[in-house]
Parts: C-alpha cells; sequence; structure tokens
C-alpha cells in the first residue's frame, strides 16, 4: 500500500484516507468502524466484528410471492446481515418495489443496481444499540398514538396520521430485535440472555398493541359524535397503558402495584360493558372497538407478565 498523507481536520484532529480497493476488499463503507492498535510507532488498522461487517445474505425477488419475500428480507436484516443481494432477471424494473420495502427498516441504503441483482446495506451497528433506550422509545411512541388517537386532526385522516406513527414503532421494534440478536450472539451469561428473552416479549407487546390502536384508528372518524362516545373510556385506557408501563421502572415496587394493577383492569372492563347502552344506535361499531379495546387489556396482561418475570429473575 502506498504511503498515505496526513490532513489536520479542525484544530486538534488528524486523518488520512483510505484506499478504495482495500475498503471495497474488506466490503466497507462510511460509518463503518475500524480497530486502531499501537506498537511504538506503527499503527495497526483492523476491521472490527470483520465477520458480522461481512456477513451477506442473497434473496431471489422472481417467483416468490411479495409477502413472503418482505418476510425474507426482514428476517436477514433483523438477524444483522450487513449486505443483502436482492437478484432478479431484470432487477432494475423492481426497483420501485424494492424501495417500498426497504424503507420500513431503519438505517437500510441501496448501494447497488445493476440488471441482475440490488445490493442492500444496513447501516446500523447493532453492537451501539441499546434494548432497554429503545423499549422506553417505543413505550411513548405508544403514549403518542393514545393522544393522536383522540384527537380531530385537520387535513389528512386520523388513520393516515395513526399509520405513520405505527411505522416508526415497528422501525423501533425492529431496531431491539437487531440489538437482542447481536447480544444473544456475544453473551455468555446465562441471566443476560434472560433479561434480553423477557425485554422481547415486552417489546412483542408494546408493538402489538400499536397495530390494535391503528385498528381501531379505521373505526373512530373525526367529529363524529358516536366516535366521542368511545374517549372517555380511550382515556381510561391511556392511564392504564401508563400505570402498566411505569412498572417497568426498575426502581417502582411490583408487590405494592399488583393489587391496583388488577382494580384498575376490573374497572375497564366494566366501563367497556357499560358503555354499550352509548351504541343502541349503531351496535356494530360498539362490538368491533369494544373487542379491540379488550384486546389491548390483553397485551397489556401479556406485558405486564414479561415485566414480573424479569424483575423476578
Amino acid at each position: 500500500m502506498e504511503p498515505r498523507k496526513i490532513i489536520q481536520f479542525g484544530n486538534s484532529s488528524y486523518v488520512i484516507t483510505l484506499q478504495q480497493d482495500w475498503m471495497k476488499e474488506n466490503n466497507l463503507d462510511k460509518g463503518d468502524k475500524l480497530n486502531v492498535t499501537e506498537s511504538g510507532e506503527t499503527l495497526i488498522l483492523s476491521v472490527a466484528n470483520k465477520e458480522k461487517t461481512q456477513k451477506m445474505a442473497e434473496i431471489s425477488f422472481d417467483d416468490i410471492p411479495l409477502k413472503l419475500f418482505n418476510k425474507e428480507l426482514i428476517s436477514y436484516y433483523l438477524k444483522n446481515f450487513k449486505y443483502i443481494k436482492i437478484k432478479s432477471e431484470n432487477a432494475i424494473e423492481k426497483l420501485e418495489q424494492i424501495r417500498v420495502l426497504k424503507d420500513k427498516l431503519s438505517s437500510v441504503e441501496i448501494t447497488e443496481i445493476t440488471e441482475d441483482y440490488i445490493m442492500l446495506k444496513d447501516l446500523t451497528s447493532p453492537e451501539e444499540l441499546d434494548v432497554k433506550k429503545l423499549t422506553i422509545e417505543i413505550v411513548n411512541m405508544g403514549k403518542i398514538l393514545f393522544t393522536e388517537l383522540k384527537k380531530s386532526t385537520e387535513g389528512k385522516s386520523k388513520y393516515f396520521l395513526i399509520t405513520n406513527l405505527d411505522k416508526n414503532i415497528n422501525k423501533l421494534t425492529f431496531l431491539a430485535y437487531k440489538a437482542i440478536n447481536y447480544n444473544l450472539d456475544v453473551w455468555k451469561n446465562p441471566a443476560e440472555v434472560k433479561d434480553t428473552h423477557h425485554l422481547r416479549m415486552i417489546i412483542s407487546s408494546l408493538e402489538a398493541i400499536g397495530d390494535i390502536v391503528k385498528r381501531i384508528a379505521r373505526y373512530l372518524k373525526d367529529d363524529d359524535e358516536t366516535s366521542k362516545k368511545f374517549y372517555r373510556i380511550l382515556d381510561e385506557i391511556e392511564n392504564y397503558y401508563d400505570f402498566v408501563t411505569g412498572l417497568i421502572d426498575p426502581e417502582i415496587d411490583l408487590d405494592e402495584n399488583l393489587k391496583a394493577y388488577l382494580d384498575k383492569k376490573q374497572s375497564l372492563l366494566k366501563s367497556i360493558d357499560f358503555a354499550r347502552e352509548d351504541f343502541n344506535d349503531n351496535l356494530n361499531l360498539y362490538l368491533v372497538v369494544s373487542q379491540l379495546l379488550k384486546d389491548i387489556l390483553g397485551k397489556v396482561d401479556s406485558l405486564l407478565l414479561a415485566v414480573i418475570d424479569l424483575k423476578c429473575k
């Protein structure tokens, strides 16, 4: 390798450039990491997590249902494959479909387009992702979903807004799963693996709650008096969601709060059932939405069980 010139960067830093051939040979790009080892006057550069960096999957876009292809693509993404090569007899014609699918994933870019394949690169670094912080972000996004569900929106429909918020929850969920899969690969401590399993269950429940809220948004129309009859119950469910997700905090004592949890749940179930008399003129709407509200309560139950397991390890 030829000598490289040192370039000053700012007031106190210096950088050198790297040869493009060496970058390609090691499947490196902007944002990737190198280890720097000092040995006297020598600096040794080595690829960080080389095995992970070079991990590549191949998928055929031809002769496979789009839904199945999407599942396979997400599976490789969650397993932290750095590169995903999508092969097709006429890849350029499939480009727009692939763009739509890859936009569901965080930090995935198209790096190469040919007639035979399209190359995707995952720019995330799973070792830097914090599962617990991502869990709190998903919790907070869920709170926003409940708030927006009760609002009257101007311009675009409530369902459109809720759908886009739910997409953000899905992206955060995928990032959390990527971090979990990475941690399971590198952790040897059984206690850490157990914690990760319980966090996965918590995140799965939170993501499912977001999906149910999105389904409810299909039925609650803006400025519709019948729909507004559900808002009182939604207020109670939002408070219930805040209460249960607050138990994730390691500082909160479970024993002191479990009785309150049971009382709140029973009160909510009664509120949902008693609301039926307000919908005599639209019983179908009541039956659909009330069942979805009960589905949320079921997912909150799953969430609480995972929290109990996490805290009582």
